[in-house]
């Protein structure tokens, strides 16, 4: 395929604009000529534009060649090489223009993919195109609104834009006011020195003996021996700053000192920045939990204070930043100092001194967090880093010019960061992916596959094909940065308890609940003993270990292990700390699953509440805590709070994200449910339908969220009689998930009992046992037979041999799906329940009165402690009960539990439902029995009108109404064919 003029030209200007962030200086005042060879190819190239008309590309030019002479040293090669490939360009571009289109540079048509081949890249990333059978997708997928594709930046793409552009004006911002505040370069250019001569050795380690002291004098092991040092040392840091300040004459209001720095933040700076020095463990390398400003006016404050600490107090590390600035721009004077306390104990305390005109013109660089995890560790020099940011500024989006630029480059650690800024920023999953694995082939080859550089790249590409859904992928990677990590770091280290932790979310993708909370117990294990028991890590841990338990079936275990969890960050930042929320989160799912949705509602609205102090009613982490809440209320029948709860979460994410993101499709699915559950079984598909639509367009056909999609359209379909379609719509979700997860999986059960619940309902009760048996067999080998999915199955099991009229097949399941449900779950629990609703209505068709009288009871005990008494499930106990009692002769019992059921169904259902013409029925029959006659007539003449405007005049219930009416008018008694 010929390429265009004004593709090459759109080319050599993304190149040029590369070029000038390679060129742009840091921080550095020195200007360094460049080589004689790009200078005079830089000349060359101004007077070619002079030519031809070049457009945007002869601006940039000219403005390269003024960035060259501020060149830094050592960026002269990757600029040389820029340059070379925009002068190739530029004659391609001659030729193309003149009619040369023959002569191009073999090494041009190399680097421009025609457009055929770049379109079936973007398919790659799931923007223009599918595989696995997915193109009768493209045409709706091109109407989808919102939906970012190739050169469209999506909503976080232009937050990160946006951050960016913030954090380089930042940076501009300090540079112009550094040339006010200190414009002779006199505070840039104060020496300071450290007593230490420096902690690192030569080697690379650090000095064992400047790692901070536990109160025994031992280094300390983990957070909770570090901060009982530091509160034991506050006072005397506290003492030598009243010192300091009083003997060179500052006043109170100079002084600043922090409180003790959250214990959060310094898990993450420990991790961020520690986790590889050598000896650890990196809690000992915190010297900031202590920590205090000094706001000075003039540079001989600065200079006095740099003599004074050098004369009374140990100087660990310090550094001018002033003459090297933060990461972001910002400048200071930074000290390290060694305070003695308690006789030979020593804590090491952070003190920065601020110029007061330099610190007062800033406020709070709020975008300075999105971007220190990438100035932390040993991977990557910071100017690098910043030339790399810049980069991706001048070029302003991510697009297939920017891949094919990074994928030539042999760095690899400017290829990883692009690559981690792709991954936790971007959302380019499929991008991230490509670089990683082009950085381990890097690494292996340079660094070998046991280095823990190595090892840091295996951890990503776990992490990355997790987030894709490829468990086994993810775990190929997970398991070799397991063996790098433990063989450099050793086997306890906490960043072996990270690797294990996704471990264990990866075997709980693959459905093995077993291996899962192996893992997650390994990581708390690893995680207690290296940080402490009060960690914010090993609370996240307890809470892993929770959802594994409940993975399993042992919800009561697990609210046992979310409420340790609580306890210890509750020890840590108190009861309103919105890091409690996720555990407050998980806490609810736990005992919604127990079958306590009071109690569960509680703990998501504590989560909300908490969530809303901290970053207001519109953020992403809300609208995930509304699904939740909205699940529990659509169980509960809820139907308008679960509706209200599902728009708010959509409203939130179409602010946020766009009305195509993926984000999006989940709130539609859950709408789709709703609107189900309400009736409107067509608005269910149309919503459940777009949902599917995105997540095709987004991440294909093939995978396991675009399973889910198929799945609740074809429940749906099912409820809205098209068995056909819903068969189908099963099928697909049956393949996908087998071809992701392999045959025996809880997802391939799930499905599979879904296709035999709609055979047994449409008459094939033979088909819907074979299905059930298969999913048993499933489940059986994979959770366990004392799991509460293979009560369930029992459950669907029982009732299809129920439609196959074979009772006692029936009764057999249902009795070993109550076991389950009663030793796992409890015996208030809505399931068990369920179970003993199921078995009664078997016992009362075999005439076995009182036994179903019993499974009755112990079933409304449950529903009212489960529910409540304002719950539809307790009124459908309370009509079965009351039937049973009638049939007992136990009258008074018996209108007693249907005018309950009554009052409650004409409250949800309302006096014009089914539900509710089948308790007045019931009550009619009642009354008639104990010869009320006029009273039974009226429930009776009710239960009729409700019918015949339901379900016409012929149905044969509006004929049994019908009967009803008449023999009470006549004053007699209903015969007991009547009920």
């Amino acid at each position: 395929m010929a390429t265009s003029a004004d593709h090459i030209l759109e080319k050599a200007v993304i190149r040029c604009k590369k070029a000038q962030s390679v060129a742009r200086p840091y921080s550095n005042k020195k200007k360094v000529k460049a080589g004689a060879t790009v200078e005079t190819k830089l000349a060359e190239m101004v007077a070619m534009t002079k030519k031809d008309d070049f457009g945007e590309l002869t601006a940039e030019l000219e403005l390269l060649e003024q960035l060259v002479t501020n060149m830094q040293k050592g960026v002269l090669e990757p600029l040389l090489d820029s340059i070379e490939t925009i002068e190739r360009r530029m004659k391609s571009y001659q030729n193309v223009i003149h009619g040369n289109q023959d002569e191009f540079d073999e090494s041009t048509k190399d680097s421009l993919p025609d457009f055929e081949s770049q379109h079936e890249s973007n398919g790659r990333d799931g923007h223009s195109s599918h595989k696995n059978g997915n193109s009768e997708h493209k045409k709706d997928d091109e109407e989808i609104t919102g939906v970012a594709g190739d050169g469209c930046p999506s909503v976080a793409h232009e937050r990160f834009l946006d951050k960016l552009n913030h954090f380089f004006e930042f940076q501009r911002t300090a540079e112009e006011r550094l040339s006010i505040v200190d414009p002779q370069g006199k505070i840039a250019a104060m020496k300071v020195k450290s007593h230490s001569k420096g902690i690192m050795e030569k080697n690379g380690t650090f000095k064992a003996g400047y790692r901070q002291q536990d109160i025994k004098g031992k280094p300390v092991r983990h957070l909770t021996d570090l901060y009982q040092a530091a509160e034991s040392a506050k006072p005397a840091f506290e003492e030598f700053l009243n010192s300091l300040i009083v003997a060179l004459d500052f006043t109170k209001d100079d002084l600043i000192i922090a409180p003790l720095k959250p214990r959060a933040r310094a898990s993450q700076k420990a991790r961020e920045e520690y986790t590889y020095r050598i000896p650890g463990p990196a809690e000992s390398w915190l010297y900031d939990i202590l920590r205090a400003s000094i706001v000075v006016k003039s540079y001989k404050q600065i200079s006095d204070i740099n003599r004074y600490l050098k004369e009374n107090v140990h100087i660990v590390e310090c550094e001018n930043r002033f003459t090297m600035p933060q990461f972001d721009g910002y400048r200071d004077i930074l000290y390290y100092i060694s305070i003695p306390y308690k006789d030979e104990l020593a804590f090491v305390c952070e003190l920065q001194i601020h110029q007061k005109e330099f610190k007062q013109y800033f406020g709070v660089n709020s975008h300075k967090s999105s971007f220190c995890q990438y100035f932390a560790g040993p991977f990557r020099d910071r100017v690098e880093t910043i030339r790399d940011l810049d980069m991706l500024q001048q070029v302003g989006k991510v697009d297939g010019n920017l891949m094919e630029f990074l994928l030539e480059a042999n760095d690899s650690n400017q290829l990883k960061l692009f690559a981690r800024i792709f991954f936790e920023q971007l959302e380019e999953t499929e991008k991230a992916l490509e670089l990683f694995k082009r950085v381990l082939t890097m690494e292996e080859s340079s660094f070998g596959k046991g280095h823990v550089i190595t090892g840091s790249t295996y951890q990503y590409l776990g992490q990355v094909l997790l987030s894709r859904g490829d468990a086994d992928g993810a775990l190929i990677y997970l398991s070799e940065a397991e063996k790098v990590l433990s063989k450099n770091l050793g086997a306890r280290n906490p960043e072996v308890a990270t690797v294990l932790t996704t471990i264990g979310d990866a075997q709980r993708t693959r459905g093995d609940f077993s291996e899962s909370l192996r893992e997650h117990k390994k990581a708390l294990e690893i995680r207690e003993e290296a940080l402490g028991e009060d960690h914010q890590l090993v609370a996240e841990s307890y809470v892993n270990v929770a959802q594994a338990l409940g993975d399993k079936g042992d919800t009561k275990r697990g609210i046992a292990e979310c409420r340790t969890a609580l306890i210890i960050q509750e020890s840590m930042i108190g009861e309103n700390g919105v890091e409690l929320a996720p555990t407050y989160i998980m806490l609810g799912k736990l005992q919604f699953k127990q079958g306590e949705a009071s109690k569960a509602l509680e703990c998501l609205n504590k989560a909300l509440e908490l969530q809303e102090g901290a970053y207001g009613k519109k953020h992403l982490k809300i609208a995930e805590t509304l699904d939740e809440i909205g699940n529990v209320k659509l169980e509960q029948g809820e139907l308008d709070g679960a509706e209200s709860s599902h728009r708010k979460a959509l409203q939130i994410r179409e602010q946020m994200l766009s009305k195509g993101h993926p984000d999006c499709a989940i709130s539609y699915g859950h709408l789709g449910l709703v609107l189900s559950q309400r009736g409107d079984k067509e608005g269910a598909l149309v919503v459940l339908r777009l949902a599917l639509k995105i997540r095709t367009h987004i991440f294909g056909k093939n995978h396991l969220l675009t399973s889910n999609c198929y799945k609740d359209i074809g429940t749906v379909m099912a409820e809205n009689d098209d068995v056909d379609g819903a068969m189908h719509q099963l099928k697909e979700c049956l393949t996908i998930r087998k071809g992701l997860c392999g045959r025996n999986h809880p997802l391939v059960a799930e499905v599979i009992n879904h296709m035999g619940r709609i055979k047994t309902n449409t008459g094939d009760a033979k088909g819907g046992i074979s299905d059930h048996d298969k999913a048993l067999a499933i489940l059986e080998k994979v959770v366990g037979s004392n799991h509460p999915d293979v009560a369930d199955t029992l459950q669907y099991m029982g009732e299809a041999y129920q439609k196959d009229k074979n009772q006692t097949k029936a009764l057999e399941n249902h009795s070993r799906a109550l076991s389950i449900r009663s030793g796992i779950l409890g015996k208030q629990h809505p399931a068990t329940a369920s179970s003993c609703v199921a078995i009664a209505g078997i016992l009362e068709a075999k005439k076995d009165l009182p036994g179903a009288k019993m499974a009755y009871r112990q079933a409304l005990t449950a529903c009212l402690t489960s529910h409540g008494e304002n719950h539809f499930s307790t009124a459908t106990v309370r009509l079965r009960l009351g039937r049973i009692l009638n049939r007992e002769q136990e009258f008074t019992e018996a209108e007693e539990e249907v005018r309950k059921a009554i009052a409650l169904l004409e409250e949800i259902a309302g006096e014009g439902d089914l539900r509710t013409a089948e308790g007045y029925a019931l009550l009619g029959t009642i009354l008639n029995r104990q010869s009320k006659f006029e009273e039974a007539l009226s429930f009776h003449e009710k239960s009729l009108e409700i019918r015949k405007e339901q379900l016409g005049d012929s149905h044969p219930d509006s004929k049994v109404a019908e009967a009803a009416v008449a023999i009470n008018r006549a004053g007699k008694h209903e015969d007991e064919i009547a009920l």
